[in-house]
């Protein structure tokens, strides 16, 4: 029974890394019809925030806590609102794979901040995956068949760091005790507000204008948001955080392979040994500890 357990919990973080993998294509094949970023990142977050609390409802699971938690989650969900629109501004100049695989250096971000904060001992083999990450950058920045645009680099990396926070920020012993699904329902909510605004402000449309916008729309609220969410807090509690997030970080690649087949991204050689030595790089920094575990992501 425990291996079925585990077998169930590890399909269920697959299915997480697809999900995210598919983030970047759905969006560019959304973007071709018409819609602009503010619509799309509204009514994705709008959908998926609705199907998210209507499950805890459902589910009876406990929302409240206390104001140290609630400090702690209002810096989350802006974190997370930084995440999602640095990295959708990112794919205004760059290719949605190669804006994933910038973001994950994030791990490396994660370790070097908490080595500064006292809060990770140095250790040579953390200080060996954020060299492997760096080269691994630099190798699919300066591919030579890839047409780099330097503020879709500096947005990918603006979501980077924005990650780092959100992760810094889940590890905090104040959040301990709430729900990663009313995180997550947190999160969702506020960066439907967010994107609420920002739709008013650039007088762009809050909801879509046809079916075949509105059809990708329920994609990556459905797929990319809410099933994404839900399976990974799932395969967590069968398998754990360390494990989960040790899987989860294949979602790079995934991203390139679903850009190849779906938006015919290029992908070079340099790319592919880039992307390899960057997602190295992330399985070395999440390999588990004694005595730690790693924050769980909604």
């Amino acid at each position: 029974m425990k291996k079925n357990f585990k077998l169930i919990g590890t399909l269920c973080i697959i299915g997480t890394t697809l999900c995210y993998g598919l983030v970047p294509s759905f969006s560019f094949l959304a973007f071709e019809t018409g819609v602009s970023t503010e619509t799309l990142l509204f009514n994705k977050f709008l959908y998926a925030a609705v199907l998210m609390w209507a499950y805890i409802f459902i589910k009876k699971i406990p929302f409240k806590m206390d104001k140290r938690a609630a400090r702690h989650m209002l810096a989350i969900v802006i974190s997370y609102a930084g995440i999602a629109t640095t990295l959708y501004l990112s794919f205004d100049y760059i290719s949605g794979s190669l804006a994933t695989i910038i973001s994950f250096t994030f791990p490396a971000m994660v370790i070097a901040v908490e080595m500064l904060r006292g809060k990770e001992k140095v250790r040579a083999a953390k200080i060996i995956a954020v060299i492997i990450s760096l080269i691994g950058l630099c190798l699919i920045v300066w591919s030579p068949d890839i047409e780099i645009k330097i503020l879709g680099v500096i947005f990918a990396l603006a979501c980077a760091g924005c990650y780092t926070v959100y992760t810094i920020e889940l590890s905090s012993d104040a959040l301990k005790d709430v729900n990663s699904l009313v995180t997550a329902g947190c999160v969702l909510a506020f960066s439907a507000v967010v994107n609420f605004v920002r739709c008013t402000v650039s007088a762009n449309p809050l909801f879509t204008e046809n079916l075949h916008q509105l059809g990708y729309m329920f994609l990556l609220a459905v797929i990319c948001a809410f099933s994404a969410i839900l399976l990974f807090c799932l395969g967590v509690k069968l398998i754990g955080p360390s494990n989960a997030a040790i899987i989860n970080t294949f979602e790079p690649v995934c991203a390139c392979v679903f850009g190849f087949i779906l938006v015919g991204d290029v992908i070079t050689v340099s790319m592919m040994v880039g992307g390899l030595l960057v997602v190295s790089a992330v399985l070395l920094t999440n390999l588990p500890e004694k005595h730690s575990s790693l924050p769980e992501k909604p």
